[in-house]
């Protein structure tokens, strides 16, 4: 365990009013120091792509609003208990935060994190659990290091971070020389970067980027609300209604791993054909490495149910991944009186990938997920009417198909 020098503490000991009566092992967890010494924030704090013989982390933390200017600062470490699971520095933050700090709802906070190592998958839900339900505390985490970032709940839970509200950074230069100011016994010393600092930063900062890359790009209320609509026309006759596919990757317990939107690309040579949402989709989920051992679920919304090359792509993309469920959810159907798209739906469906219509709970779910919206759903005139008219026009079809299997 981190070492202490003598002498009196600061941080916590003056920013715990109101917190009398409370049981007083809250007032200053056993797992919190002050500063580091040089020694231990250079070994842990090294982002080394690969940091072997780091079984700890530690977390360097500030807290405004609290006292107006001067803000709350320290530094929590994973906390051994005998007999007993680690208590992460996470979550001895969150606690002392909870039970030391005033926290009226009014009243905004700004917390910063230096991590070492970046969240678990369970401190991760913990802390976005929290910021749900503290809307008035933002939160920012730089880290020096990602902890099994090829692991799909680790990816999950920084994934999940992000959605709850949280700002999440690797720690580039001005970062450590922060730490290095503010968190550790320098001895009045400038901050000497080690080896291959800013290229190790590059690839921290890369592996975050393809984490994360799901919770950014989200699609205009303008182009949802036209490209989605299910009615037979829209206002603007002189645009032409595009594929667009938005989906979203999560493990069967719920864990969102990947999200966001896909639309046709279009090829410049004439030779080529346009690449189809489908198989862009099935690109970008082959090109993730998912463990085969780990089952998965795999939810799409398309603009235009898939035409029958699209649908046997997908037909071959289901049986050569076992362990990833699929389901549809369109707004249209594509060229629904023909034949061979019909044969298309007909055979997803008896594959068991299940093609549903989508109604208004499908819409809404949309809209807030993939949609850079500020508002709530506006849902078109006669919007269910259609949605009911599709979906019966899709069991007729699925029916016909049936009966001529049969």
């Amino acid at each position: 365990m981190e070492s202490r020098r003598p002498g009196p503490r600061a941080g916590p000991g003056q920013a715990c009013p109101g917190h009398h009566g409370r049981n007083p092992q809250h007032s200053v967890p056993r797992n919190w120091i002050r500063r580091l010494y040089q020694k231990t924030f250079y070994f842990h704090f090294q982002n080394l792509p690969r940091a072997f013989g780091r079984h700890n982390t530690f977390l360097c933390y500030q807290v405004e609003g609290s006292r107006g200017s001067s803000p709350d600062k320290g530094i929590f470490m994973n906390q051994m208990r005998p007999r007993a699971p680690k208590y992460h520095a996470e979550l001895s933050f969150l606690s002392w935060f909870e039970n030391c700090l005033p926290l009226p709802a009014q009243q905004p906070y700004q917390v910063t994190w230096y991590l070492s190592w970046s969240p678990c998958s369970r401190c991760a839900e913990w802390v976005a659990a929290f910021l749900d339900t503290h809307r008035n505390v933002s939160l920012t985490i730089y880290t020096a290091r990602l902890y099994y970032h090829w692991h799909p709940e680790y990816r999950a839970g920084l994934f999940r971070l992000v959605s709850a509200g949280a700002q999440v950074a690797a720690m580039s230069f001005s970062e450590f020389e922060k730490c290095w100011e503010e968190f550790v016994y320098n001895d009045g010393t400038p901050f000497r970067p080690w080896r291959m600092l800013y290229r190790n930063y590059c690839v921290q900062a890369h592996n975050l980027q393809d984490i994360l890359s799901g919770a950014v790009g989200l699609l205009k209320e303008e182009t949802f609300c036209f490209q989605f609509n299910n009615q037979r026309q829209v206002p603007k006759t002189h645009r032409r209604r595009r594929p667009y596919l938005c989906y979203q990757l999560a493990t069967p317990t719920g864990s969102l791993l990947h999200r966001g939107y896909l639309c046709n690309q279009v090829s410049v040579g004439r030779a080529q054909e346009d690449r189809h949402v489908e198989v862009c989709l099935i690109d970008k989920i082959q090109s993730m490495g998912l463990d085969p051992a780990q089952s998965y679920q795999l939810t799409c919304y398309l603009s235009w149910s898939p035409c029958p090359r699209c649908a046997r792509e997908l037909l071959d993309f289901a049986s050569s991944h076992r362990n990833l469920g699929l389901r549809i959810f369109a707004s249209r159907l594509y060229f629904h009186w023909r034949r061979n798209f019909q044969q298309g739906l007909y055979l997803l469906c008896k594959a068991h990938v299940p093609v549903t219509v989508m109604g208004l709970p499908e819409f809404q779910h949309c809209w807030k997920t993939f949609v850079d919206q500020a508002k709530p759903f506006p849902a078109w005139p006669k919007l269910p009417e259609r949605s009911a008219s599709i979906k019966n026009r899709l069991q007729r079809i699925l029916k016909s198909w049936s009966l001529s299997d049969s």
